[in-house]
């Protein structure tokens, strides 16, 4: 008698342990959306964000402050997707450096918020790294800035900026780029048209391809390069041409491109 009280009291204690099929269910569909998760070294965590958002035709889209890679496609929707992969240290490391995502109807932030509890960051302060990927509608404006990988920009028909990243730069199609800065890796872009501001790149860490319309009316300066300039464009030359120079007008003259610090040869070429 005694043995068989035992018994029950112990199955009566395990199953109080047991969630039921309802509560497990919430717990994996609560992983699905979130996907935090620890490594199997119970330090290292990771987070995987998505979601999705409607912008308005000719939307100003802005991403910055990335540890890693960042992927641009688009596609002929209203609709943004954005899928982010966090990976940190620890979950203090992750907290001290949140992504936020700031919409309006025509307006589009995704961006990290800075150390907010001022700590340090290396072997101490932890880590904290980023893989993004987001589809826009072809008609956005996009601004990248402050990114710690490779950056890779579809083909959009707004106006495209990019400075500030440490890895190299490709854009495959852009309605029109104001400027491209502080960039250490090569640069590759292809422009539809010129704005009245014309294209400026300056203080790059590799090579630059540049493609533009065959009809392009521009005015050409490329001074202080390390590297060849080749053109195979009718760009009338102005003064004695130089290794790293060159001064001319193309298709008549029109909106400036001025590239400037450039460590690396510099490519004009038709799209």
């Amino acid at each position: 008698m005694k043995l068989l009280f035992a018994c029950l009291v112990l199955l009566a204690f395990g199953l109080t342990f047991v969630e039921s099929p309802k509560a497990l269910r919430h717990l994996t569909e609560h992983r699905h959306d979130a996907s935090s998760a620890h490594s199997a070294d119970g330090n290292e965590v990771s987070d995987q964000i998505n979601k999705t958002v409607t912008l308005s035709p000719g939307s100003n889209v802005r991403i910055s402050g990335f540890n890693g890679k960042a992927n641009v496609e688009t596609w002929d929707s209203d609709k943004a997707e954005i899928n982010i992969q966090v990976r940190a240290s620890n979950q203090e490391a992750m907290e001290r450096k949140p992504v936020l995502i700031e919409h309006t109807g025509n307006t589009l932030v995704i961006r990290t918020e800075n150390d907010k509890e001022g700590g340090r960051w290396g072997r101490d302060g932890g880590w904290v790294r980023h893989e993004v990927n987001v589809r826009l509608p072809r008609s956005s404006n996009l601004k990248v800035s402050g990114i710690n990988g490779a950056v890779t920009v579809g083909a959009l028909t707004g106006e495209v900026g990019v400075n500030g990243v440490n890895g190299r730069v490709k854009v495959e199609q852009a309605g029109t780029i104001a400027e491209l800065s502080g960039i250490n890796g090569g640069v590759s872009v292809s422009m539809m048209r010129f704005g009245e501001g014309g294209l400026k790149i300056s203080g790059i860490n590799g090579g630059v391809d540049i493609g533009l319309p065959a009809e392009t009316n521009a005015d050409i300066d490329v001074r202080g390069i390390n590297g060849g300039v080749d053109s195979d464009l009718p760009i009338s030359i102005l003064g004695e041409v130089r290794r790293g120079q060159l001064t001319g007008k193309l298709n008549g003259g029109g909106a400036p491109i001025k590239v400037s610090g450039v460590n690396g040869g510099v490519k004009l070429h038709r799209n």
